[in-house]
């Protein structure tokens, strides 16, 4: 028994010391997380008083890739006035079209709905175990699901609706009957 404890202190000992050696000797031969400033192109140079350039982080092989700029962002009053355009030609579309994609939406979160129920509710393990997680995956499948299918498809939902349409009536982009037209069709 004796002997059994001095070669464990022994592993004990040893252990550390080859992990550390083996995660330096990894570490300085590799350069996947090399800290390097993304050259300078000239695509760079022209967004240069916008785009403040700090060091990246570079999760690849080590080449210097130039980091694309950001996106361009609208204001918020364009941003409300793409949506007011969006909920006008919402309100010009006929009864029928949009009763038919508010039933696609419908059935879209009733799809997202099952599935949160059947991912998330066939988890009795997790459930005794991590209840908490059992709760993110019962929710992380079921309406994002159906909204992302939602908005892919180009369905109908009633709360999109109520939202863009009414701003384009309070514009005087669309009338009240078509509000009306709409909100009762896509509910």
């Amino acid at each position: 028994a004796a002997a059994a404890a001095a070669a464990a202190a022994a592993t004990s000992n040893i252990m550390p010391k080859a992990s550390l050696l083996l995660c330096l000797a990894l570490a300085g031969s590799s350069s996947a997380f090399a800290v390097h400033q993304p050259r300078q192109d000239q695509r760079l140079k022209a967004f240069a008083p916008r785009l403040a350039v700090s060091t990246a982080l570079s999760m690849s092989s080590g080449g210097a890739e130039a980091t694309p700029p950001p996106p361009e962002l609208k204001p918020p009053p364009a941003l409300y006035q793409g949506a007011v355009a969006a909920g006008a030609a919402k309100a010009a579309a006929p009864f029928g079209k949009i009763f038919k994609l508010g039933i696609v939406a419908g059935c879209h979160i009733a799809f997202g709905a099952y599935l949160a129920i059947t991912v998330g509710g066939a988890c009795p393990g997790l459930m005794q175990t991590n209840p908490g997680l059992q709760k993110i995956v019962l929710g992380a499948f079921g309406l994002p699901f159906g909204l992302i299918m939602t908005l892919v498809s180009g369905a109908e939902l009633f709360t999109g609706n109520t939202a863009l349409v009414t701003a384009a009536n309070k514009e005087g982009k669309t009338s009240t009957a078509d509000l009306l037209k709409n909100w009762s069709a896509s509910y």
